[in-house]
C-alpha cells in the first residue's frame, strides 16, 4: 500500500471515532439508559473501520518501517534474483542495470526444475556435482540448485542439462540463473514489486532493511487482534463521549483545587 493511501485510512477512522464520540455525545438526549446501546455501536463501527482501514494499514507496517529505515539509513541490500535460461539472458541483465538504486551485480549459480528421480540417481548426481561445486543442493522430487561465483553460468546449465539427459534419462523442466543485485535500500520495495509481474523473480532480500521488516513482522499479533483492538477503541471512545460532561466537570474540579 502506498504512504500516501495509508494515511488518508488513518484519516477516514480518525474520522469514523469523531462519529463515535459525537454519538456519545447524544446520550443525555437520549436517556443515560442508552449508554449501552452506544458503547455496543461504538464497538461495532470501531471493528468494522478496523476491518477495512486499519487492518490493511497493519498488514504493510513492516514495509512502512522497513521504508522509513532506509530513508534513515540508505546503505544497500542484496537482491537474489532469478531469471529463466530459456528469455535473452543479456537483455534480462539489462533491465536488471536499469532498475532504480541499482550498484551492482554477479552471477551466483543456477537452478534446475526436472522430472523425479531415484534416490540412488540422486546420490550419483551427487556425486558428479562435488567434483566441480563446492556448494549444492539436490532433491529428488526434480529440484537441482548449484551455488557457483562463476559468469556465464548459462554452459554451466547447458552441460548439467546434457548430462542428466544422457546418463538418467532425465527430462529438464526449467532453468534459471541466478544474481545478486546490490541496491540502494531505498528502492527494495519499488523494485521487488515491479519485477513481480516479470520473467525476473525475486528470490529473496538480505540486509539491514529486511531485516527490519523481518523483526517487525515477527513481533505482529494476529490481525483478529487488530479488529479487537480497534473495537475497544471505538467502545472507549463512545464512552468517553457519553460521559463528557462528567468528565469536563471533574477536569475543572482538579482545576480548582490546583
Amino acid at each position: 500500500m502506498d504512504f500516501l493511501i495509508s494515511i488518508i485510512y488513518l484519516f477516514i477512522f480518525i474520522v469514523i471515532l469523531v462519529f463515535i464520540f459525537s454519538a456519545g455525545l447524544l446520550t443525555p438526549m437520549i436517556g443515560k439508559k442508552n449508554i449501552v446501546v452506544v458503547g455496543i455501536l461504538g464497538f461495532i463501527i470501531g471493528v468494522i473501520g478496523g476491518g477495512f482501514l486499519m487492518v490493511p494499514i497493519y498488514q504493510d507496517l513492516p514495509y512502512i518501517v522497513g521504508s522509513v529505515h532506509s530513508v534513515v539509513d540508505p546503505n544497500h541490500e542484496i537482491l537474489k534474483v532469478s531469471v529463466s535460461s530459456k528469455d535473452d539472458l543479456n537483455q534480462s541483465i539489462r533491465v536488471i542495470k536499469d532498475m532504480k538504486g541499482f550498484k551492482s551485480l554477479k552471477e551466483t549459480g543456477f537452478k534446475l526444475t526436472t522430472t523425479s528421480f531415484s534416490k540412488d540417481r540422486k546420490n550419483f548426481i551427487e556425486n558428479h556435482l562435488s567434483r566441480k561445486y563446492g556448494s549444492y543442493e539436490v532433491d529428488s522430487s526434480g529440484l537441482i540448485t548449484v551455488f557457483t561465483n562463476k559468469e556465464f553460468n548459462l554452459n554451466e546449465v547447458n552441460n548439467l542439462s546434457q548430462w542428466l539427459s544422457y546418463t538418467g534419462a532425465i527430462t529438464i523442466n526449467s532453468s534459471s540463473i541466478y544474481f545478486d543485485v546490490n541496491v540502494n535500500a531505498n528502492n527494495v520495495v519499488e523494485n521487488s514489486k515491479n519485477f513481480s509481474n516479470g520473467h525476473i523473480v525475486v528470490e529473496s532480500v538480505k540486509g539491514p532493511v529486511q531485516n527490519t521488516i523481518n523483526f517487525v513482522k515477527n513481533t505482529m499479533v494476529d490481525e483478529k487482534y487488530m479488529l479487537l483492538i480497534t473495537g475497544m477503541v471505538g467502545l472507549l471512545v463512545a464512552l468517553v463521549g457519553s460521559f463528557w460532561d462528567t468528565i469536563l466537570d471533574f477536569i475543572r474540579k482538579i482545576r480548582g483545587k490546583l
